[in-house]
């Protein structure tokens, strides 16, 4: 049977903007740039992937005749987010292809047969567990921006580590991220028997799943969350979003926590801080960002230059427990870590110039970051 259906815009356009990202991108397999539609009694069912990211959203329709066919994800959305209409109308015709109607406007649009669509996962339903959107959302805001951009570095630093933790009655995520030159860690307390998530140092999610994952959790108070063996499943109202996990091991980080001497640390005003590495960020090298840090007596005095158009420096009080040190950092790593972080106080515990940085609040005690100190 052919295709033919009724829709209200709104709808439409939330759920394919929806997967955008996951299919916008033109690639080597054609049908990957397409959207999949197919009618499900008095709903319609988009499904959109491209091997590593699969997005489903199910959304009311009046649909007059059941079927499936696969249209340019990209250019239906822009056909139904410049139309007018409350409504959209869509009929299959022949060969693959669709008549549009919205409003006065009418579209041809050329698409593919349904059958040549990948088949989306299989996931287990028992493996669900209900966990907050918000406590998600925030695990990825606090460790997202730690993640590498590049492969020239190891290649599972691409994405974002997962870990639980049981300490008696309490159970924990824990997100990891690190580029190499900078790692963040942040855990939350979930509710829910964590217990059935498969995780483990390979249980690594790929930058652009976690960015979905990211936008998913807007749209959700709640989440029904699963890792299995290869995959991360994400479940909502009328939603699902499934993610290949990456190939690989993690790094190991944790020889890195345990060789932080704690027993010297500078203490100071969190936004201070980081109002006053934007400003020194002004005059830093794009590529590397450094800003000179002096600190002794109890004050921190902050130093950049470019080599074009000058330089900036200024000086804050600090508590400090130990001797006159001058570092260099990018200042852009502490900027990334600051401006997630909601605390009056934070300390860093600096040692040397070859020895990390940790970035901490009492007052955010799950959330830590690291920092590598630059030459200068």
């Amino acid at each position: 049977m052919s295709l033919i259906l009724n829709i209200a815009r709104e709808d439409f356009i939330y759920a394919l903007s929806s997967m955008q990202n996951v299919t916008g991108k033109p690639g080597t397999i054609a049908i990957l740039g397409n959207v999949l539609l197919r009618s499900a009694n008095d709903s319609l069912e988009l499904t959109g992937t491209d091997l590593e990211v699969g997005i489903r959203q199910i959304i009311p329709a009046e649909i007059l005749s059941q079927g499936s066919i696969t249209l340019p994800s990209k250019k239906l959305f822009e056909i139904v987010r410049e139309s007018n209409s409350a409504h959209i109308y869509i009929e299959e015709i022949e060969n693959n292809w669709v008549k549009i109607k919205a409003d006065s406007s009418d579209y041809n649009l050329a698409g593919m047969a349904s059958d040549e669509f990948p088949s989306f996962p299989e996931h287990k339903e028992e493996s669900l567990i209900e966990i907050d959107a918000e406590n998600i959302k925030d695990l990825i805001e606090k460790t997202i921006f730690s993640v590498a951009l590049d492969t020239e570095s190891n290649f599972t630093l691409t994405g974002i580590l997962v870990e639980k933790e049981i300490k008696e009655d309490k159970r924990y995520l824990r997100m990891v991220s690190s580029d190499g030159h900078r790692l963040s860690l942040m855990k939350k307390e979930v509710k829910g028997d964590i217990s059935l998530f498969n995780l483990d140092k390979t249980t690594i999610i790929p930058r652009k799943g976690v960015q979905e994952i990211k936008k998913f959790c807007e749209h959700h108070e709640t989440l029904f969350i699963g890792f299995e063996e290869k995959q991360v499943v994400i479940k909502g109202d009328h939603a699902i979003l499934i993610i290949r996990l990456m190939n690989g091991d993690f790094p190991d980080f944790r020889n890195l926590l345990q060789i932080i001497n704690k027993e010297k640390f500078i203490e100071i005003n969190r936004l201070v801080l980081l109002n006053a590495m934007r400003r020194m960020n002004l005059f830093t090298e794009d590529r590397f960002n450094v800003v000179k840090c002096h600190i002794e007596d109890n004050e921190i005095k902050l130093s950049s230059q470019s080599m074009d158009l000058g330089n900036a420096q200024e000086v804050h009080p600090v508590k400090y427990t130990g001797d006159s040190i001058k570092l260099g950092f990018n200042g852009k790593y502490f900027i990334d870590t600051l401006q997630v972080m909601t605390c009056e106080e934070v300390k860093l515990f600096i040692e040397g110039k070859d020895r990390p940085c940790l970035v901490y609040s009492e007052n955010e005690p799950d959330f830590i970051s690291i920092i590598m100190p630059m030459e200068i």
